[in-house]
């Protein structure tokens, strides 16, 4: 089988030859390492990279991100796997360049913001977060975003999905192209959750012109063949969800629903991603909103493969592997956990990978014994 076809026999519960294999994003210096070469493919390292590019002009930046597309496509044929993605990617722009690792980033004399690359953890991140909203701004919040729906809904059926198929085209069949899509979420800070509270108004507000938004980019994806939408919004730790299934129920049910239901009338298979423990809101996602795919699926937050294929029989599972074994493990130990996954899944409705980004100091030889458990695993059930 190629491996677009794979990929749609594994959504559709059908026969395959193998398991198609999947990972989110790859951290740039396992990238590195797996190639033999300096690679952008994502986690802090790539938004430090992009940093650095932008500050040698417009020209260097997409000389930096055509290098960045080649390196993704590289990795994914090195590893065979079937799925391809963007990365996130911030793209962060400074205003000026301070040493090597240190940027500006907005008005020097004002607002501004100091980005700083961190070599021994390997991160990229800001001295302080921008200004948070308070609580009475929420109403003139959903104000905006309500008088500036029309012209975001306009935008995005002019561009959703274009990048993503002309990845596709230039790709054939030999992997499946997916897209970021829409994300609906309260919000996890405490101000956000304080707000559902003392103004629900707004917040339903707010949820609504996102709805709409997203209901219009998944109508444009559709259009230009795009068949696996991935979306969601991280709303929990490895205790639970931040905010309560009765918020859940009120607020996000009744668009997940919308959601699920357009993404099914248009063919698209919808992933639901979010890491954490989700089980109080799991009857809610995949029984009562119907959403058939589910990613960020975290196997150290209890969300394992075997649990949820015992109470989600038809419930397509976007990658299980946990990314602390990848990280800290032996080879050995990472082929056992990946065949155990791979048992527990029946072979079916399930791709194989790391749950969520292969974090910075993956041993490359770890990635490799992922996979090999994948090319080893006999898929009887097939």
């Amino acid at each position: 089988m190629t491996g677009y076809a794979r990929c749609l026999a594994a959504i559709q519960g059908a026969r395959l030859d193998r398991v198609p294999a999947y990972t989110p994003t790859i951290a740039s210096d396992v990238a590195g390492r797996i190639l033999g070469r300096i690679a952008h493919t994502g986690g802090p390292a790539l938004d430090y990279a992009g940093a650095a590019a932008w500050c040698n002009g417009p020209t260097a930046w997409q000389e930096f991100y055509e290098q960045h597309t080649e390196d993704i496509i590289d990795l994914h044929r090195v590893l065979a796997q079937d799925v391809i993605r963007w990365p996130w990617l911030n793209n962060i722009r400074p205003t000026a360049r301070i040493d090597s690792t240190t940027f500006l980033c907005g008005d020097p004399k004002g607002d501004h913001q100091i980005w700083r690359w961190y070599e021994e953890v390997g991160n990229f991140i800001p001295d302080r977060k921008p200004v948070a909203p308070r609580v009475e701004d929420w109403p003139e919040m959903a104000r905006r975003q309500v008088k500036g729906v029309e012209k975001a809904i306009a935008f995005t059926r002019e561009n959703a999905g274009l990048r993503e198929a002309r990845l596709q085209e230039r790709l054939g069949d030999s992997m499946m192209v997916i897209a970021g899509g829409p994300s609906l979420s309260l919000g996890t800070d405490e101000v956000s959750l304080i707000a559902t509270v003392d103004e629900p108004g707004a917040v339903a507000d707010l949820l609504e012109c996102s709805l709409a938004i997203g209901l219009a980019q998944v109508k444009a994806m559709a259009s230009r063949g795009i068949k696996v939408v991935l979306g969601g919004g991280d709303m929990a730790d490895k205790n639970g969800p931040l905010y309560s299934p009765e918020m859940f129920r009120r607020f996000m049910l009744p668009r997940w629903k919308k959601l699920a239901d357009c993404c099914r009338e248009l063919g698209l298979h919808y992933v639901f991603r979010s890491d954490g423990n989700l089980w109080k809101v799991a009857d809610m996602l995949f029984r009562e909103a119907g959403i058939p795919g589910f990613g960020e699926v975290d196997f150290d937050a209890t969300m394992t493969t075997a649990q949820i294929r015992a109470r989600y029989p038809d419930l397509v599972i976007w990658a299980n592997l946990s990314g602390d074994l990848l990280r800290r493990g032996t080879a050995e130990e990472v082929y056992q956990h990946g065949m155990e996954q791979l048992e527990a899944s029946g072979g079916r409705k399930y791709f194989h990978g790391c749950s969520n980004t292969i974090l910075p100091g993956t041993p490359p030889e770890n990635v490799h014994a992922m996979m090999k458990a994948r090319n080893d695993f006999s898929c009887r059930f097939c």
